[in-house]
């Protein structure tokens, strides 16, 4: 990939056929994304350009737009990315030159102005240097294939829905280009053969190839999909008109619109112990304050202040709610991501809690922020960091554990593994099992006395195969399947964070927690099991004495805390619901009220 794409769906390793398919990461990038009720294409006057990278070709766009503090920012819309927007960083746009950088992906861009529209220059990512020209334009205007078909796969429970453009050159050859467009990824060459009927289309850099058959109306192409030891029917069907991405148009009416009752100030802190510098932004009821203020802490992967997700933004949502409440509440780019530096991928959640506890003392050094009402709201994995804080600080006022374990990590995997798939209704048999034998043997592996540091040896490969397929059912996968699904697995679970996850005991960090506490979970959540953590949660608070708690299941909920008929993935992106209103009144009430009782009891003190 281009820019960098880290996983937002949490903790979950199904470690079957979608470790496999495409090598595309299926997620939203850890930039803002753009905004659901508008359309794909931007508006003019506008710079547009294409890159040719290699084995993938770029379209994009530089989009101004106003922030949510009110200054002039510029994003680079990304058309083979599910028009998704990436924050510009340090932009330049003068007689001369233009210039920008992409924080999040390590990349810089600089051309000069060859005429008053265009500006030629080089993209530079990662030792790699591109050619691209970008032009002046009235109105966007994308070059139109000249074919376009269309189809879809369906590998585990997953619908992929894919798209073949095919551009004509001057002496009569073709460009064609793949896209995956519910992966939001596209513009990867292909070479198409046709023999006859006959279709051949492959698509080198994702190992795929399509055979097909065309029909006599020349408009249907059936055919089998086949990548690794994947084969899946495919029938691409000649469309009119190319999209760029999946043919849906998202709303998200809850995501904050203009004018806020509130103050919203752009804020840089730093966690000296790791010298880690961190970009938020700080919303503050209107009044004299001081007020109560809350932190959000992201879940798992790399995420930005908002913790963007497949155009949903709830940080941003919580955040409105609670500063019309009357809560100050700092959000703030992770490790890597936006505005903030650090390298993410050698960080734990014990690293990541330094940089929350730096946001902690950042705000109890503001005036309009009353110091000893500072807590914290912890969303998945940020359910795991807020009790590393607040078992050493003694001045955290409260904590919000949204989605928060109480389990380690190996047994949030399994749960996890067996309840994704039941959710999305495929949870045969044979899968489970399949799901739970490779889960249990990969962990295993990784938790043994002398486990595996680095990239697996051929004979460890070989080995966990054999004692995997002693137990698998007759019909589960291929040898050739199963082998790239354990390579990647061990892979993942081979990284620091996951080490730290794997044998972290929640339970003993929260028995040591005095603030109050509040634990949240959906009834519907199949990523952190509501009928495992809870109770264990409880469990924690009560052996630690903690006086001050309220442990509770949300009906209908799912991981994100929206209304939904299964809690599976899938549903996540076609949910407009951000957060279920009730969890955010749970949330605000609850947060008030214990602040209001501190300050009753420190009067009385007195």
């Amino acid at each position: 990939m281009l820019f960098s794409r880290h996983s937002r769906i949490g903790w979950s390793l199904c470690l079957m056929i979608n470790a496999l398919l495409f090598g595309l990461n299926q997620s939203a990038t850890a930039a803002p994304a753009a905004q659901p009720d508008e359309k794909p294409d931007v508006k003019g006057p506008v710079w547009y350009g294409v890159m040719d990278a290699g084995p993938r070709e770029f379209r994009f766009a530089i989009e101004q737009s106003k922030a949510e503090d009110g200054t002039t920012v510029h994003d680079l819309v990304s058309f083979d990315e599910g028009s998704q927007k990436f924050r510009l960083d340090d932009f330049q746009l003068d007689e001369k030159k233009l210039s920008f950088k992409l924080k999040i992906s390590k990349a810089e861009y600089e051309g000069q102005r060859r005429q008053p529209n265009e500006v030629a220059g080089k993209w530079k990512q990662a030792g790699i240097e591109f050619d691209l020209v970008f032009r002046q334009q009235e109105t966007l205007k994308q070059e139109k294939p000249d074919e376009v078909w269309t189809g879809a796969i369906h590998p585990l429970f997953q619908k992929l829905n894919l798209q073949v453009r095919v551009y004509q050159r001057e002496g009569g050859s073709d460009k064609v280009l793949f896209d995956s467009l519910s992966q939001k990824s596209g513009g990867f060459k292909a070479t198409r053969k046709i023999e006859g009927k006959q279709w051949t289309l492959d698509v080198a850099s994702v190992a795929g190839k399509f055979v097909g058959t065309l029909n006599d109306e020349g408009t249907e192409v059936v055919g089998k999909w086949s990548q690794g030891a994947l084969k899946l029917d495919l029938t691409l069907k000649k469309v009119q008109d190319a999209v760029t991405n999946d043919g849906s148009v998202l709303r998200r009416p809850q995501n904050p619109k203009p004018p806020f009752p509130y103050s919203v100030e752009s804020v840089t802190f730093e966690n000296q112990a790791d010298q880690v510098k961190l970009a938020g932004t700080l919303t503050i009821p209107e009044g004299a304050g001081p007020f109560p203020a809350a932190i959000l802490i992201t879940g798992s992967g790399p995420q930005d202040r908002d913790e963007s997700l497949l155009d949903h933004k709830p940080f941003w949502v919580i955040a409105d709610y609670l500063s019309r409440k009357g809560i100050a509440v700092l959000r703030y780019d992770d490790r890597g991501v936006g505005g903030s530096t650090g390298d993410p991928a050698l960080a734990t959640s014990e690293d990541f809690s330094r940089d929350a506890e730096a946001a902690f003392d950042f705000l109890k050094g503001n005036p309009k922020v009353k110091p000893n009402s500072i807590g914290f709201i912890g969303h998945s994995e940020g359910g795991i960091i807020a009790p590393l804080i607040a078992s050493r600080r003694s001045d955290t006022a409260f904590i919000v554990l949204l989605a928060g374990t109480g389990v380690n990590g190996r047994e949030i995997l399994l749960s996890q593994g067996q309840l994704i798939i039941k959710a999305e209704g495929a949870g045969d048999a044979d899968t489970l099992e399949l799901q739970r034998i490779v889960q249990t043997a990969l962990i295993n592996l990784v938790l043994k006395d002398d486990p595996v540091q680095s990239d697996a040896t051929d004979e460890q490969i070989k080995n966990l195969l054999t004692e995997i397929r002693e137990k698998l059912p007759a019909s589960s996968l291929t040898d050739a399947t199963m082998e790239e699904s354990v390579r990647a697995g061990l892979k993942t679970l081979q990284a620091p964070w996951f080490q730290f996850f794997l044998t972290h005991e929640p339970g003993t960090v929260l028995s040591k927690v005095t603030c109050p506490v509040l634990a949240l979970n959906g009834q519907k959540d199949v990523q952190v099991d509501p009928q495992v953590n809870l109770p264990a949660i409880r469990r924690a608070l009560e052996e630690g004495m903690n006086k001050n708690f309220e442990v509770l299941e949300l009906p209908d909920l799912n991981h994100l805390f929206q209304t939904s008929k299964t809690g599976g993935i899938s549903e996540y992106q076609k949910i407009e619901e951000t957060i279920a209103p009730v969890a955010l009144d749970k949330i605000s009430s609850w947060i008030l009220k214990v602040v209001q009782q501190a300050d009753l009891s420190n009067a009385q003190s007195k």
